[in-house]
Parts: C-alpha cells; structure tokens; sequence
C-alpha cells in the first residue's frame, strides 16, 4: 500500500509511526518468489507464487508465524480475518507487514449473528481508514460446531441487514466474504442479494461445499450456473481438502477432490469454466491449523488440484492472478 492511498484517518486512529512504518515500507519485505516450490508445474520452469484469500487470525498467532508459514509455502500475500469481533490482531500482523497481510473487517461474532446494526457503523469506519480490504467471514448459514461451542448461525443474505452491509462493501470497493451452506433457501436469498447489488464483489467460501450433515445442496453445475448469471460472484477452494490431507486436523465439509488429491470430474469442470473467479484459500480457522506440517499439505494439496487443470493459465489465475486482480495487488 502506497503513501497515497493512507487516509487522514488512518493516521489518527493508528498513529503516526505506524503509518509512516506503512507509507515508507519498512515492514513486510522479506518474501521472495524464486525461492519458493512451484506447484506441480515445474517442468514449465517457473516457480509461481499464491495469494492466500481466506486466512483467519486466532488466540496466540505472532506475525512472524504467519508470515514464516507464508514464505515456506510460496504465498505472497493473505487476507486475514479474525475469529471473533476483535480485530486488534488482525491489524497488529498487518502492522508489521504491509505488504504482505490483506486484513478484513471480522464480522463473526454474536452481534453479527443478531443482526445488531451498530456492527455495520463499526464495520464502515473500519473500512474508511483505507487499511480494510474487505468485510468476513460473513456467516449467513452455518451449523456451528457444538463441541467447540459454536452456534447455529442463520442469516438471510437478503435480509436489510446484510443488504445495508453490502451497500457499505460496495461503497468502499471492498469485498464481502460469505461462509453459506448450499440449501434451497439460503441459495435464493443469496440470489435475490446480488440481484439487488449488482456491483458487490462476493466470495462464497468453500466451492459451495456443504458438512456431511445429509443435506440436500446443490452441486458444482448448479454453482457454475449462479456464477453464470452473477458476473461478481466468486468462490474458492478453501477447506474443500479430503480427510487424508492432514489427519489431525477437523474437517466437516465434503471434499472436491478423493484421497489421493484427484480432482472430481464436476468440480473440475467448476474450475476450469470459471477459473478467472476461483480462488485459492486454506481457511486456517483454529490454532492447529497454523502447525507446520498440515499447512505445507494443504498447499501441496491446492499445487495438486490447479495442475490438473487443461490450460496451465488457469492454476495461474486461481492460485495468484485472480486475487491481484480483485484486491489491486
């Protein structure tokens, strides 16, 4: 982020120093793409990089971890969100490096879930500073996860509540992020909400994916299609990894791929049909996402997906080329 682009505001509400720290690109330098692993493309003799666009900040995390992880994984930058509504983290890592860290206003937290308007007053400063690259994960219909004491979550996207955020979104050209369950109901209140706001850049996590709860969803046909009639309609791979990837991790939702990382025939068609609106993503949404060992899989996972792809311009843009572009990296 350039000099030019840092607000009146950002320097009152952050501080001088730390804006001057940004402006003069002192912090968040260190990556470099011709020392990281290419993803299973190296016979074309290029070592491309990623842009993570669905990372979450959590209780513990260190800038220097997160951006270790990144350098050993060949990620050049990441959107980070925190797990909650507190965004001091999220502002702290992006702090130290500017130039690396893509920070979105944290909309997961009770207040959000009943739809308490004044998060919309705090979501809209946050966003005038000028730092705030977009608003998530929006949770509009989620099972929550009893044995972490996780809610059930139910949020129309069409309700005056989101609509009023996306006008927000919209009006700083940022971007929303939405965690939404496929059912027959939540996909037509998303409809009528990008109906409504024809310009919103929407990301909807996780391919359309849904937990293996028994529901019946739609499918990656019926994905393409939305994506089809809504031009701003994004998605991406986040959490969409099978079992085997990394055991010791929890995952719930069903894969796209089988256990040996091929892709299924569906979703293949999914990403080479849109592939300039998928977008690469791990979702590190708990502390043992961030060990070592499961996150260098799971980019050796995503590698594996894009590379089975028919035109090698098409793992470029999910894995970088797309995000660059939406974020005017």
């Amino acid at each position: 982020m350039g000099s030019q682009d840092l607000s009146r505001r950002t320097f009152i509400k952050y501080g001088i120093a730390a804006a001057e720290a940004i402006a003069l690109g002192l912090a968040g330098c260190r990556f470099n793409a011709s020392t990281t692993p290419s993803y299973a493309t190296s016979h074309r003799g290029v070592r491309p990089t990623r842009v993570d666009v669905h990372g979450h900040t959590v209780r513990g995390l260190t800038a220097d971890r997160v951006i270790s992880l990144m350098d050993k994984a060949g990620i050049s930058h990441m959107v980070l969100m925190a797990r909650g509504q507190n965004d001091s983290l999220t502002f702290e890592i992006y702090q130290q490096y500017p130039q690396r860290i893509l920070p979105f206003v944290s909309s997961m937290g009770p207040a959000w879930y009943r739809q308490d308007e004044r998060v919309l007053s705090y979501a809209e400063k946050q966003l005038s500073t000028g730092i705030f690259m977009g608003v998530g994960e929006v949770m509009l219909r989620y099972y929550g996860k009893p044995l972490r004491n996780e809610p059930e979550v139910n949020v129309p996207a069409d309700s005056p509540f989101i609509k009023k955020l996306s006008d927000i979104v919209e009006n700083y050209n940022a971007v929303m992020l939405v965690h939404m369950e496929a059912e027959a109901g939540a996909i037509r209140s998303l409809v009528n909400l990008l109906n409504y706001n024809k310009k919103l850049r929407l990301i909807w996590a996780h391919c359309g994916t849904a937990p293996r709860v028994g529901l019946k969803t739609i499918g990656p046909s019926d994905i393409a299609a939305l994506m089809d009639r809504h031009p701003n309609l994004y998605t991406d791979i986040s959490n969409t990894q099978p079992k085997s990837v990394a055991p010791s991790v929890e995952f719930r939702r069903t894969p796209i791929t089988d256990d040996s990382g091929k892709l299924f025939p569906k979703y293949k068609e999914l990403l080479e049909k849109h592939s300039d609106r998928v977008l690469f993503g791990l979702d590190t949404n708990y502390k043992d996402c961030w060990a070592e060992e499961p996150f260098k899989q799971w980019v050796k996972w995503a590698d594996k997906v894009v590379a089975q792809l028919k035109d090698s311009k098409d793992a470029e843009r999910i894995m970088h080329e797309n995000a660059e572009e939406l974020f005017n990296i």
